[in-house]
Order: structure tokens, then C-alpha cells, then sequence
């Protein structure tokens, strides 16, 4: 049971690196509808996204035009 968790923990790990770098190949930044910041898709606040709430960039001047601000954490540019 505990190697099925492991593995389980391991596949959810790759599916969310995976999703991760589809979207950074497409945008350069993302957000969440749920908050008013943007991050680089490779953030770890920006792995947490729930993919309904995905918001896509593909400018910093496009997301802070969007009433986003910087995340803290991962801090993206504000100029590109």
C-alpha cells in the first residue's frame, strides 16, 4: 500500500511538470482567476493552479494591463 502511494505521488509529480512545461512553451506567464497575481509557469505557486483557473500571459505588460501584480515568490518581470 505504501509503494502504491509513492508511485502515485511520483505519476501526479510528472503529470504537474509536465503541464507545467507545455504552458511555459506556449505563454510566458500565468495567473489564476482566483487571485490577482502572475508568476512564471514554472513557480510553485503557479504548479497549485487548479487548470480551471488557469489564466495565460504572453507579456508581463498584458497581465499588469489585466490588474495582475508580481508574485513575491518566483518574482516575474514587469517589463519584457
Amino acid at each position: 500500500m505504501k509503494k502504491v502511494k509513492i508511485l502515485l505521488s511520483v505519476v501526479l509529480v510528472v503529470i504537474l511538470l509536465f503541464v507545467s512545461l507545455s504552458i511555459a512553451a506556449q505563454y510566458k506567464y500565468v495567473g489564476s482567476a482566483k487571485s490577482n497575481k502572475y508568476h512564471y509557469p514554472s513557480c510553485e505557486w503557479a504548479l497549485k493552479i487548479h487548470l480551471d483557473n488557469l489564466v495565460t500571459f504572453k507579456s508581463a505588460k498584458e497581465a499588469l494591463d489585466a490588474g495582475y501584480v508580481p508574485c513575491k515568490v518566483c518574482r516575474p518581470r514587469t517589463r519584457d
